[in-house]
């Protein structure tokens, strides 16, 4: 499942982007990639409790960090 998709059902596009600070193109690019960025794995950011404070833990962080990014090979 996209809890990424989820989300934005629940808060709209631009809300998702305003409370991650960042721009709704980056937002549909986690989307399409069905996965949070490589930057939340490794704990340099905190999406995925912005965006389930966002939803009132309607998706979870631990669903949104499950969907985990594919290691694209070389």
């Amino acid at each position: 499942m996209n809890y990424i998709s989820k989300v934005i059902d629940l808060a709209g596009l631009s809300q998702t982007a305003k409370a991650c600070g960042i721009s709704y193109q980056a937002v549909r690019k986690w989307e399409a990639n069905q996965s949070l960025p490589r930057t939340e794995f490794t704990d340099e950011t905190n999406y995925a409790e912005k965006l389930s404070a966002l939803v009132n833990n309607q998706v979870t962080a631990d669903q949104l960090l499950s969907m985990k990014p594919e290691r694209k090979s070389a």
